[in-house]
Parts: structure tokens; C-alpha cells; sequence
């Protein structure tokens, strides 16, 4: 009877201190993103309602001689999370599921800082309505993660502020964008060296 007791609060000592495995870091809500450091800890992202702001461009005789600009806008100079670019960069981002190609669904992209607040230009109309995208998009790999997320590496790492979008590609009519954000500090950039 004594054998089975220590047998018992061995095993029950064992699962009490059984360490923490990687999938815990996965986020909670769909849409939640986590930076994970190089000691293993991580920080939730902070999430920001943002808004869409255009600027009226110039016609003359029905064309249209200035780029029209649609742009995000997060209330705010700079992000509360920071990372080291001179340090590998790792995000979480919890999905609907991880099923679909993270490329289709994630947009990791860099934000122009003034005092007040961060944008980026979602589209622009110029002469001719020619439209494009200038987002600079944030190149990464990713593998999947737990039961519904991603993990992404970035192995291009320059300094600046950064957003976050994933989208739901099930769900056609998204009403609101929420954009996760980081900034970036040291950078480096191994395509430069």
C-alpha cells in the first residue's frame, strides 16, 4: 500500500510540474497575434480599431492628375510591443483554422510614423484610373502552429512600425479591420550584407 501512495504522489508531483509546451503560446481569439522573444517568453500584440481616411485627388477635364490615396490609421506614434531586429522575430497569429495558405490570409506591412498617429496607403488612383497597392508588405515563412494558428519568421528584419491584418477568407463581407501592431528596433536586413 505504501508503494502505491509514493507511486501516486510521484505521478502527481510529475504532472504538476510538467513544463509548459510551445503550442501554449497559440492566442486565445481568432485574429490575435503574440511575439515570441528568443528567451521563449511573448507578448500579445496590441489590437486597434482603425480608420479609413482618403484624400481627394485633382481631375482636370475628367482624369484624374494626382493620386487619390485610401489609407489605414492607428490613433498614436508608436507600438507598445517592440522587438529587436538584430534578434530572430517570431509571431503566433490565430486563424479561423490553419487550412488556408497564410499568405492569402495574413498581411504583415510597414507603417509610416508622425507624432500623432501610423498609417499605411491601402490603395491609390492616379491618371488614366490606374490603381495600386503601396503597402510595403513584410516578407515571411510560416508553418502551421497548434490547432488554428501559424507561426511566422521574418528573415528580412528593418526598423519601423508594423501592422497586422488577418482576414477570414470564409467570411466575404468583413465589416470591421483590426490591425494587430509592432514595431521593429536594430533591424537588419541579411539581404543587404
Amino acid at each position: 500500500m505504501k508503494k502505491f501512495l509514493f507511486l501516486m504522489a510521484f505521478a502527481a508531483m510529475a504532472w504538476g510540474t510538467e513544463p509548459l509546451s510551445a503550442q501554449s503560446l497559440e492566442p486565445e481569439f481568432e485574429g490575435e497575434v503574440v511575439a515570441v522573444f528568443p528567451d521563449g517568453s511573448s507578448h500579445k500584440l496590441e489590437k486597434h480599431n482603425v480608420r479609413i481616411k482618403t484624400g481627394a485627388g485633382v481631375y482636370i477635364a475628367g482624369f484624374a492628375a494626382a493620386k487619390q490615396k485610401t489609407k489605414v490609421v492607428i490613433d498614436g506614434s508608436t507600438a507598445g510591443v517592440r522587438l529587436d531586429g538584430s534578434q530572430p522575430i517570431e509571431l503566433i497569429v490565430r486563424a479561423k483554422d490553419n487550412k488556408a495558405d497564410p499568405m492569402s490570409i495574413v498581411r504583415v506591412f510597414r507603417m509610416k510614423a508622425t507624432a500623432k498617429n501610423r498609417s499605411a496607403v491601402i490603395s491609390a488612383v492616379g491618371t488614366f484610373n490606374v490603381q495600386s497597392n503601396t503597402m510595403e508588405y513584410l516578407p515571411f515563412t510560416a508553418s502551421k502552429y497548434g490547432e488554428s494558428s501559424y507561426r511566422l519568421v521574418f528573415e528580412t528584419r528593418p526598423n519601423g512600425e508594423y501592422g497586422v491584418i488577418v482576414s477570414n477568407p470564409n467570411n466575404v463581407d468583413e465589416k470591421m479591420v483590426i490591425v494587430s501592431t509592432f514595431a521593429i528596433d536594430n533591424g537588419s536586413d541579411p539581404k543587404k550584407k
